[in-house]
């Protein structure tokens, strides 16, 4: 029988052909992927006056864009300081010179952060009628600011002031808008005049009665300023009107909560479409 024989060396033959395999080397290990590294968190500067540093509205924007991206959520930090201005001016009777943004934001944009927000106006009227001196003060802060920005490679987001919580004194029933205008126009002029002969008679404790009409103008310049120079505007001003008799509460400067989030609500709406313009 040869049987025995022949499954031998077919044994023989298994065995060999192990052996062979087990002395083969290994072939390689495919390497893992390296990990994608986490982007940078975007670093978020917000300016202004004594309503950005209360805090209210950057504290909603703050968490509900930690909301949206939790893992890697934005670095946001508050740069507002009580009574400042970008414009430089001050009232005669204020405790101090107001301070002015431009004297120390360079140092803060050194840290060239990817957006700064400001909001700025309320006090650079500091509070008196509409003057063109006063107007081109502020007309010039603004515009060095954003050359500031742009040189930091950062992006800058204008708020519009919000609205001063006072229309001042009614008119006469009937008045057409031509007519408020010319009884605005005459009372400004007056009011000018006043201001001239008295360094004392308009500031933060005395507003010059239709002040808002002054920040309206203010803000209407600044929503020209939209898309130019890689710079966006966002009018919180509208909204806030919409509820003035919400939005203010111990005085016709500082929003309280209503108002802060009403900023907030109009800055988050828009900022989709300010990141969108921003990578085109």
């Amino acid at each position: 029988m040869k049987f025995p024989l022949l499954f031998g060396a077919i044994g023989l033959g298994l065995v060999g052909s192990l052996a062979a395999a087990e002395a083969a080397p290994a072939a390689p290990a495919t390497p893992a992927a390296p990990a994608a590294e986490k982007p940078a968190p975007q670093m978020i500067f917000f300016l202004g006056d004594s309503i950005t540093k209360a805090g209210g509205y950057v504290r909603i924007i703050k968490d509900e864009l930690t909301k949206q991206n939790p893992t890697n959520p934005p670095q946001i930090h508050n740069f507002g300081h009580m009574s400042e201005t970008l414009s430089g001016l001050s009232e005669a009777y204020h405790p101090g010179r107001r301070p002015c943004a431009h004297n120390w934001v360079g140092a803060v944009l050194a840290e060239k952060p990817n957006w700064v927000v400001a909001c700025y106006g309320i006090n650079d009227g500091i509070y008196h009628p509409f003057n063109e001196k006063r107007f081109a003060a502020y007309q010039n802060g603004v515009e060095s600011l954003i050359k500031k920005v742009n040189a930091v490679g950062a992006r800058l987001i204008l708020l519009t002031p919000p609205p001063f919580a006072s229309a001042g004194p009614p008119f006469p029933p009937g008045t057409d808008a031509a007519g408020q205008e010319a009884i605005v126009a005459k009372a400004n002029a007056e009011a000018d005049a006043e201001a001239e002969k008295d360094p004392k008679k308009f500031g933060y404790r005395s507003a010059y009665p239709y002040y808002d009409k002054v920040l309206a103008r203010y803000c209407e310049w600044l929503l020209t300023l939209d898309g130019k120079d890689g710079v966006s505007v966002v009018d919180i001003r509208t909204p806030m009107l919409a509820r003035i008799k919400e939005t203010h509460g111990g005085d016709a400067i500082h929003p309280n909560g209503t108002g802060h989030a009403i900023m907030a609500q109009t800055f988050l709406k828009a900022w989709p479409a300010i990141q969108a313009k921003a990578t085109k």
